[in-house]
């Protein structure tokens, strides 16, 4: 350690289908069908016990990929109580006195999380002082990180926002590089990865972040459900459908062609990596991803943290909500690094 199931379709045009799936193929073949790499894993903790939970899925995750983990916790400073003059000297010895305890205590919860008994490749532990998603970012680039594995409360109104609101951060602003949040998971306390969900907008980010739940699919044996939630029809047709409610041609050719364009999205080549189902809902996003991810209770959520177009705003709310809710491990891909 040092510090320091398939389903019938609707019918589509070669064209149209071409044109749908467009945004979200773009990538190039090698993405995928290029193997997962994890050699340096950044787990940031608050010393909380979601922080403790992290720390063992990343020491998991370290040790399947004999990866370089490291633990990085720190220090708040906030601004009203930045001293002047004489009281610096006093405040940079207390600073120091507490950056050596949170070394302690990192050191024990490292031995606690059986880190290097996993097989990490080698544990460093960073402590330092000032804006906590400043210093993540940092680490991230100075340490060349792979994945980000973080805690949060999940919780909602004041303490998620006190508590929460790092990962929340992180999952939109790491540019880069996928963070894995964990809170209190319904699934195992020791990652499997087996089974993967997999919602898409279609937008470009919805098929990065797919390309990455093949490959963590690929790495473990499991299997990817692609998941799309059609939304509700607009308001200019509610008249209709009020009037006709066994008639409506929106969310008809919505469906059908959800349906076509979810199973068109994986290239031929990438098929056979691992097993393949499908899934199409109709209603909120967040409520139906959540509500079917209640029904098949997945060891992994696998979602881009921006959408496009008119579905960005609905898809970062999306991503936020369920991180939120906390009952499932959520990998978020803002853009990789193919």
């Amino acid at each position: 350690m040092r510090e320091g199931a398939e389903r019938g379709t609707g019918q589509m045009s070669e064209k149209s289908l071409d044109a749908t799936t467009a945004s979200a193929r773009m990538l190039p073949e090698e993405a995928w069908t290029s193997r997962l790499v994890v050699r340096n894993i950044l787990c940031p903790v608050d010393f909380s016990e979601f922080s403790k939970r992290a720390i063992r899925y990343a020491s998991e995750i370290a040790g399947h990929f004999g990866a370089r983990l490291i633990v990085q916790h720190t220090v708040p400073i906030p601004t009203a109580l930045i001293p002047e003059g004489p009281a610096v000297v006093s405040t940079q010895e207390m600073l120091q006195m507490t950056r050596e305890e949170a070394k302690k205590e990192l050191h024990g919860m490292i031995s606690a999380s059986g880190a290097e008994a996993a097989g990490a490749k080698d544990v460093l532990v960073v402590v330092n002082a000032g804006d906590v998603k400043d210093h993540i970012v940092k680490t991230v680039g100075e340490q060349n990180v792979d994945l980000v594995v973080m805690g949060t409360h999940g919780h909602k109104g004041l303490s998620r926002l006190v508590l929460g609101s790092v990962a929340e951060h992180m999952i939109h602003e790491i540019v880069f590089c996928p963070v894995l949040v964990v809170s209190h998971p319904q699934t195992a306390e020791h990652p499997q990865w087996k089974t993967i969900l997999a919602p898409m907008d279609f937008s470009p980010d919805s098929g990065r972040a797919l390309t990455h739940a093949l490959r963590w699919a690929a790495e473990w044996k499991g299997r990817v459900i692609l998941f799309h939630a059609v939304q509700d029809p607009p308001p200019r047709m509610h008249g209709m459908i009020d009037l006709l409610p066994e008639f409506n041609p929106y969310f008809d050719k919505e469906v059908a062609e959800a349906w076509e364009r979810i199973h068109s999205v994986i290239p031929e080549a990438a098929r056979d990596r691992c097993e393949l189902s499908y899934e199409v809902r109709q209603g909120n996003p967040r409520e139906e991803i959540l509500k079917f991810a209640e029904e098949v209770k997945p060891d992994l959520i696998v979602m881009g943290s921006r959408g496009s177009g008119k579905t960005s705003v609905i898809w970062g709310g999306t991503i936020s909500g369920i991180v939120r809710d906390g009952r499932f491990p959520i990998l978020a891909i803002r853009h990789l690094r193919d």
